[in-house]
């Protein structure tokens, strides 16, 4: 009898792991590899959530050390940890994810000879709300860490190219690949019909007849929630049927919540707290607003166009791959909440248009979105790689 093939031992490593999206296209693509040729490791840091791995039937491995923020001491130790875990496990595919596991996980496959390097790029680890001092930390790493990376997996154009002006690396070192998802429940929540949108509306608290805008984001002040506040400020006076729902937990919420107080706007502003209901919540809105300071592609637009709601949104990395200006909504500059708030006031007196702008969204939605086509297309690349390196048997 013939022996099987030895498998492709694959090491995925991310710092931060709960419900957000760069978590959870990790989470898709180690789920998705052929389970007959690959065996995954998921590695994460401290700040992590073990059941949202063990739903998914992947293996966990915890390094303690690995935090999000720069700690000279727990940096050290969690590169020590990950060195030592990839000379013990000899991974031909070390595949890292963020800034922080990037980083180090990059130099601990250097430091073993790891076969294959690839890193997943989510979001810009330097960016205009950091200081010149954490921007040109993390530039110089970067640039570093791609002289140990055999090809970096960008979720849009707009993060690559951002990596590229700041010359980290070369237009071939990069491929594209767009975060996948399960869009199903979107696309139907977009015909919901009017006594269901008023039913959610009535099971959340909020009037039937509102006009509601909707954020949902993690609690972060990244996230901008700050700008919707004062938005709500200069508008909920002159637009009674005005409301606000936030959507999300996170470290910030009550500092928002005290803010919101603090404003008077308690009975206009609704925090509806982690939601698994997140394509009705949409489907009840009559716009969706983006306020992050910084993203790779935001998710929730995709899921927004699929819904089939107008968008209102910040310049950040991706959102105009999903919001294409005078179309099926607005893109201002970050933190311009006069400009945002003209065009929410437009959409107010005017609901049939936005109603009509949140349909052509849904055209922008194709297969390059699709869970199994971010896995199908990750698998590939690995494919590529071990055809090129030679890695087909275990060493």
């Amino acid at each position: 009898m013939t022996a099987s093939k030895p498998k492709i031992r694959v090491a995925h490593v991310i710092t931060r792991f709960h419900g957000a999206g760069g978590a959870k296209n990790t989470i898709m693509t180690c789920a998705g590899l052929d389970k007959s040729r690959f065996e995954v490791d998921l590695i994460v840091g401290a700040s992590a959530d073990r059941w949202r791995a063990e739903g998914a039937g992947v293996h966990w491995i915890q390094i303690p050390h690995l935090v999000r923020q720069l700690h000279p001491i727990h940096d050290v130790r969690a590169a020590r940890a990950l060195e030592a875990l990839f000379r013990r496990k000899r991974y031909h595919i070390v595949h890292t994810h963020l800034g922080k596991a990037g980083i180090l996980g990059r130099w601990a496959a250097h430091r073993v000879g790891a076969p294959i390097v690839i890193h997943g790029l989510h979001g810009a680890t330097f960016n205009p709300t950091q200081t010149i001092f954490e921007n040109g930390v993390y530039l110089w790493l970067e640039k570093r860490a791609m002289a140990w990376t055999d090809k970096v997996i960008s979720v849009g154009e707009d993060l690559m190219q951002r990596y590229l002006d700041a010359g980290v690396g070369k237009p071939e070192d990069y491929v594209i690949i767009h975060s996948g998802m399960d869009l199903s429940a979107f696309r139907q929540a977009a015909d919901m019909s009017a006594e269901a949108r008023k039913a959610k509306r009535r099971e959340l608290g909020l009037p039937e007849d509102a006009f509601i805008a909707g954020y949902i984001a993690a609690l972060e002040w990244r996230k901008g929630h700050r700008h919707l506040i004062r938005l709500m400020q200069a508008l909920a006076p002159r637009y009674p049927q005005l409301h606000l729902v936030f959507a999300g937990e996170g470290f910030s919420a009550e500092r928002l919540k005290r803010m919101v107080a603090d404003a008077g706007l308690d009975a206009r502003i609704h925090f509806l707290g982690y939601r698994y209901d997140v394509p009705e919540i949409m489907a009840m809105l009559d716009v969706k607003l983006f306020a992050s300071e910084r993203e790779g592609l935001p998710q929730v637009l995709v899921q927004a166009d699929s819904v089939g709601l107008p968008i209102l949104a910040f310049e950040a990395e991706g959102v105009r791959e999903m919001v294409q200006h005078g179309r099926n909504g607005y893109v201002f500059p970050y933190g311009d909440v006069k400009a945002m708030s003209r065009a929410l006031e437009q959409f107010i007196q005017h609901p049939q248009m936005a109603r009509e702008m949140g349909q052509r969204g849904r055209t922008l939605v194709d297969d390059r979105w699709d869970i199994k086509t971010m896995q199908r297309k990750t698998q590939e690349l690995y494919e590529q790689l071990l055809k090129e390196k030679g890695v087909y048997e275990s060493p």
